[in-house]
């Protein structure tokens, strides 16, 4: 029987100089606060939990476990920014993983940041990420890819003016909002 997998666990915290933005970024309440959620295929799930890491608080799960086919499970808040001058934190452990020979099938798990205009349309993409080939992520003018070095906590913090000059293909005075995402995914047709 071939096992398909692919999970992300992380704990996502976002400030403004003393000003958070994120609704509910520590997942101390239910993850209906805040957040939303969407899920496709079989096996997907999303929830929180104090036992994912050490410590006695909440972290968040974004997950797909497939036996065949593929899926995606994604946790997700939008926001208004006042400027593109933001300190962006995440904990994040990202786990993807896949066990079939066959090379078309790939797993990935990723804390993604969407650059949004005014109109709602999405300028580009950070993922902080870990996939399987040949998950089909890579890097452009308006994709900047931060490889986890393993399957540990890890902290990523950085300025969103800084991580914009990654991604020359958007304007930053065009963006008026962010979108946070949990995000696991498996595909059996990469």
């Amino acid at each position: 029987m071939v096992r398909y997998l692919s999970a992300a666990i992380i704990i996502l915290v976002g400030s403004v100089y003393a000003s958070v933005l994120i609704t509910n970024g520590d997942f101390e309440e239910p993850l209906t606060t805040g957040w939303h959620q969407a899920a496709g295929g079989s096996y997907c799930y999303v929830d929180r939990a104090t036992n994912y890491d050490p410590d006695a608080d909440y972290e968040a799960s974004a997950r797909v476990d497939s036996l065949s086919g593929g899926g995606v499970a994604v946790l997700y808040q939008e926001v208004a920014i006042p400027t593109t001058d933001l300190e962006f934190s995440v904990n994040a452990k990202l786990f993807a993983w896949d066990n079939n020979a066959d090379t078309l099938c790939c797993a990935g798990a990723a804390v993604i940041i969407t650059y949004i205009d005014g109109s709602g349309t999405s300028l580009g993409e950070t993922k902080i990420c870990r996939f399987t080939d040949p998950f089909n992520w890579s890097n452009s003018s308006t994709c900047h890819l931060i490889i986890s070095p393993d399957t540990n906590w890890h902290n990523y913090s950085f300025n969103i003016n800084d991580e914009l000059t990654n991604l020359p293909g958007v304007n930053p005075a065009d963006i008026k909002k962010i979108k946070v995402s949990l995000y696991a995914k498996t595909d059996h047709t990469c």
